[in-house]
């Protein structure tokens, strides 16, 4: 759901995957959204519930209950305590599920990938390449005026728990599938790719 609120932390992807209707449904509430937005600009540190009551004016009930659901569903997680400053006593919730990495392959095919070693050799196969192709857009954004405002901020809002910027992974991730889409479904080499295997056909 889109805000008009100043940006601390940029968005590259746009959605969140949903894995069941319990989430579905929580997602479908403006207040989510709202809470949420205030956690992931709030960073690294987090934010306290009693800010956003006071910021969002929402009911405090709705707040506690969303921080809730939130947080069993791993949208959110707790601030480590033994990272607080001493004598700090307040839960702060950090944004845990960004966009980035966030969709859903069926286990089965999932699994059947991972036994054949095919995951693993498509993996192994495109680190490189891939890994350069990011380097170059990235330094690229870095050279082009127009294009350093979409840049993730440096050394900032680095994840407690996983030690990595999830503003900078999105970056990187939006990047890669903005690609891949563009390879896979707007690509008339790929089109060949799939009509010389039965998948598509060459009519207009």
């Amino acid at each position: 759901m889109p805000t008009t609120r100043p940006k601390n932390i940029q968005t590259y992807l746009t959605h969140f995957p949903v894995k069941s209707y319990h989430e579905a449904d929580l997602l479908s509430r403006e207040t989510t959204w709202r809470i949420m937005d205030h956690i992931r600009q709030s960073g690294s540190q987090g934010i306290t519930a009693a800010d956003i009551t006071m910021k969002e004016k929402i009911p405090a009930s709705v707040v506690y209950s969303t921080l809730k659901e939130l947080y069993r569903l791993e949208f959110i997680f707790l601030y480590p305590r033994e990272k607080k400053l001493k004598g700090e006593r307040m839960k702060r919730f950090v944004c845990e599920r960004s966009t980035w990495g966030k969709y859903r392959i069926d286990q089965e095919f999932d699994s059947a990938l991972k036994v054949s070693g095919i995951l693993e050799r498509i993996t192994d196969e495109m680190r490189q390449p891939v890994t350069k192709a990011l380097q170059d857009a990235y330094e690229q954004f870095g050279k082009t005026k127009e294009l350093q405002k979409f840049l993730p901020s440096k050394n900032a809002n680095i994840c407690p728990k996983c030690q990595r910027s999830h503003e900078a992974m999105e970056f990187f991730y939006a990047t890669l599938l903005r690609s891949i889409d563009l390879m896979i479904t707007e690509s008339d080499d790929f089109k060949r790719f799939l009509s010389d295997r039965g998948y598509a056909t060459n009519e207009s």
